[in-house]
């Protein structure tokens, strides 16, 4: 039997994220992003955040010597069921469109209780406190999906990612020349680890969602 948090903080984000309404965040440059469910309609944008990529962070998020993606391999990323595969992004609003700066999301094992994940983060907006927030909603997305643990691979020369993923709860689990992998184990009724925002009123949820509408048609 799958557990879900009972916390009030913990219950008004997970049914944010069912309904797919965005988490608006604070960069620690004072950027505002937004971080939101992947869409059918992401491609485009989701090409371009890969192109805009140095090759190494290309190359952790798909594999040494990835280029670009397909058209076809944009269609399979960013349609996603939501349930053995979820997937997030962070974007900026521009004047008409929005422009993905990071992206995370987890597969789900044939086990049901595990999942890998993958995470990235525009080279330009890294070390502005994005990967946390990212990580965080994931963790919480896998959590309300009754997940028992999280998986993912890192490059072992990338100390940076290896220690920022241990600072948010991961064990290095096995490492190689190559790769590390580290795993965390999803306990059940665990809060965010991100300051929760006051929560809230009716009015103000039917408001943004609204918003959100508005702006995904142009108006």
């Amino acid at each position: 039997m799958r557990h879900a948090n009972t916390t009030p903080a913990a219950a008004i984000a997970a049914t944010r994220r069912a309904v797919g309404l965005p988490r608006h965040v604070r960069l620690h440059n004072g950027a505002q992003a937004q971080i939101r469910a992947v869409r059918s309609d992401d491609a485009k944008r989701f090409g371009g955040f890969v192109a805009g990529l140095s090759a190494a962070s290309r190359g952790e998020r798909f594999g040494r010597g990835f280029d670009a993606c397909s058209p076809a391999t944009l269609v399979d990323l960013v349609n996603v069921d939501g349930i053995r595969r979820v997937a997030f992004v962070a974007t900026l609003r521009l004047d008409h469109d929005e422009e993905v700066i990071g992206e995370a999301r987890y597969d789900v094992n044939a086990d049901g209780d595990c999942a890998a994940l993958t995470l990235v983060v525009a080279d330009i907006w890294q070390g502005q406190g994005l990967a946390d927030q990212l990580l965080d909603h994931l963790l919480g997305a896998a959590r309300d999906a009754g997940l028992r643990r999280l998986v993912g691979e890192v490059p072992s020369s990338n100390r940076r990612t290896i220690r920022f993923m241990q600072r948010m709860g991961f064990v290095a689990f096995a490492q190689g020349a190559d790769w590390a992998e580290l795993r965390i184990e999803l306990k059940r009724g665990v809060a965010s680890r991100m300051p929760q925002a006051p929560a809230p009123r009716p009015v103000e949820v039917v408001r943004r969602w609204l918003d959100n509408q508005l702006f995904q048609f142009g108006f």
